[in-house]
């Protein structure tokens, strides 16, 4: 999906103000009735700009996600936005769940905004313009044109307010909270792939106290500049995010963070004491990975997550922090990346080219120090960090989505249930929408998975292939056929609407969306690729070039309509009232099933 030129013409059919306003109300109405909650997936980068504010990378914070992206999700009933880990990018790594430091990503920042009286124009109108004239303009994130212009732009933006009262107070609060962040992307700037040296290795380790501390002066002043732009692109993050908080408030909309299970960077080089050595976590050979996932995260100690007496112990206090930073920053609560891995950890040898029962396993599950002995003991991260963090802003479980896609260890499964944890459902898996448990997320794709596009090409390509296809492809349409059609209808009605979606690539995409509304989940996600209905992967697992980078085009609204009146994107009006004719919630609505028909048919006219 290219950025499309302004004088394109739109051949899609988008409802007039009058029609919208309907559209938007009977939506609404209809997912109430429903009991049902919609957020889009979208990362910042993938986030969409106008022609002359786009530098290249989207940032949920710009002018135009704020004045056009924002109040399109709302008059197509969306409530949340969940973005991915909005912390440091490593410098050479693109991908937000391998983070360098728990600061915020710098890219993030609206370069347009500092171009304007907003910020009193400390980056010139010249070093914009030309970021965004010079920027590639296409569908995906050029990082290396990035990283190099922003570089440029934020330097700017800093040597024209590092004087400002503001910068100064902000610099004396924060300097001792920000301060290893900051040296550690020095040093990793500066070493770049190249070893360490033993002392900035061990900067915050060593016995060498005086050293390290003449070493941090030394770093401080020689790299001073870069060390208070650092702290100064903190200052921006931090504005921007209460900013964004209160605006997308007044729309009806809550920004939900994404918690990864990679402890950043800096922790690392900063705790090397309070991880387990030549340890890293990961997962196991399973439907997913033949031989396993290899992650290269370290994993604390146990011993350093608890004291003995049960409080918390230095990792414990870290992690603690973390989450608390979380809630505070997203209103829309989290995502937990990998909830095995706070409950049931699989660890492996990082030395071990293969892994086996000797050197790999589930930590708290085998016989040994740390195995644990009861539900409690493998809830403790949860119940004494995770949940405790989540109350202090305001916030209860349901506010919590735990990633628990893969093979469920037995604690992990029985915590879930116990704390009525709300788990994820990925319809392209194989789960059925009717067998999805109300407190869970249902969903047709997540940033692992083939966009929704290219999944069902491949699966009618491959549908009779061979017995194992055949049989999942008639299981699925099965499914679909029984749990969207109408409750009204007679039998032949009912075969007809089989066969519809078994020979009709379109019928069947329309019956998967409504599959959303009518399973029991009270909460949708949808991945923006399959939102806007783009055929292309966003991330391939396992793989290093080519991700993290898709983005929407400026022309966004218009792509939408294109594709939901192909039924590429889901046409909500008609989702939704599939979904209450299932039910038979229909009955006694008649001027909302008029109005959702009626919106129905003006998204599919081109």
């Amino acid at each position: 999906m290219r950025v499309q030129k302004a004088d394109m013409v739109s051949f899609c059919r988008k409802p007039n103000q009058a029609e919208m306003k309907v559209y938007t109300q009977s939506v609404n109405q209809g997912l109430n009735l429903l009991g049902k909650q919609m957020d889009i997936i979208i990362h910042n980068a993938s986030a969409p700009a106008v022609r002359n504010e786009n530098t290249g990378i989207g940032s949920l914070f710009s002018k135009t996600v704020q004045t056009k992206l924002i109040p399109f999700l709302r008059a197509h009933g969306f409530s949340g936005i969940q973005q991915e880990p909005n912390s440091m990018r490593k410098v050479l790594d693109n991908s937000p769940y391998a983070p360098e430091s728990n600061a915020k990503n710098v890219f993030m920042i609206p370069l347009e905004k500092l171009a304007s009286d907003e910020y009193g124009n400390i980056l010139s109108k010249k070093t914009f313009n030309d970021i965004v004239k010079n920027n590639p303009n296409s569908d995906e994130v050029d990082y290396r044109y990035v990283r190099e212009k922003y570089d440029i732009a934020l330097k700017e933006a800093y040597n024209n307010s590092k004087n400002s009262p503001e910068f100064i107070k902000y610099l004396n609060e924060k300097e001792p909270e920000l301060e290893k962040a900051a040296i550690f992307h020095i040093l990793d700037k500066k070493y770049q792939e190249q070893p360490w040296n033993e002392l900035d290795n061990n900067l915050y380790n060593t016995a060498d106290k005086e050293g390290a501390q003449a070493r941090i002066k030394e770093l401080k002043e020689k790299y001073h500049d870069d060390y208070n732009l650092f702290i100064f692109n903190q200052m921006i993050l931090d504005k921007e995010t209460k900013a964004a908080n209160l605006l997308n408030k007044k729309h009806g909309i809550k920004v939900i963070g994404d918690s990864p299970v990679a402890q950043s960077a800096v922790d690392e080089w900063v705790n090397k004491d309070l991880f387990l050595e030549g340890k890293a976590i990961g997962c196991p050979p399973d439907s997913f990975s033949s031989d396993g996932q290899r992650w290269g995260f370290k994993y604390y100690k146990p011993e350093e997550l608890f004291n003995k007496d049960g409080s918390l112990g230095k990792a414990g206090e870290i992690l603690k922090k973390k989450y608390e930073d979380y809630f505070a920053n997203f209103p829309g609560g989290i995502r937990i990346d990998h909830i095995i891995g706070l409950i049931d950890p699989f660890i492996y040898t990082v030395e071990s080219k293969k892994m086996t029962p000797e050197n790999s396993g589930r930590i708290f599950s085998v016989p040994g120090e740390y195995q644990k002995h009861s539900l409690d003991e493998y809830a403790e991260i949860l119940t004494k960090i995770v949940l405790p963090a989540a109350e202090k802003h305001g916030l209860d479980k349901s506010s919590i989505i735990c990633e628990d896609l893969g093979d469920l260890t037995d604690p992990v499964r029985e915590i879930m249930k116990k704390y009525e944890l709300p788990g994820i459902a990925v319809t392209q898996y194989d789960y059925r929408g009717k067998d999805v448990p109300e407190k869970n997320i249902i969903m047709i794709g997540s940033h692992d998975n083939q966009s929704f596009s290219e999944y069902v090409d491949n699966l009618f390509a491959n549908r009779y292939n061979n017995d194992e296809n055949k049989f999942k492809f008639e299981r699925k349409i099965g499914w679909l056929a029984e749990d969207t059609a109408c409750r009204h209808h007679n039998h032949e009605q009912r075969h007809r609407y089989f066969e519809g979606i078994k020979n009709d690539k379109s019928k069947f995409m329309a019956a998967s969306f409504a599959e959303l509304f009518t399973s029991p989940a009270k909460r949708i996600q949808i991945f923006f690729t399959d939102l806007f209905g783009i055929a292309k992967t966003y991330n391939r697992p396992g793989t290093v070039n080519g991700n993290w980078s898709l983005r929407l085009g400026e022309n966004f609204e218009d792509d939408y309509y294109k594709a939901a009146s192909e039924n590429k994107a889901p046409n909500f009006p008609q989702a939704i009232a599939t979904a209450l004719r299932h039910r038979g919630l229909d009955k006694g609505n008649e001027e909302l099933m008029n109005n959702l028909d009626n919106s129905a048919k003006i998204i599919q006219e081109k």
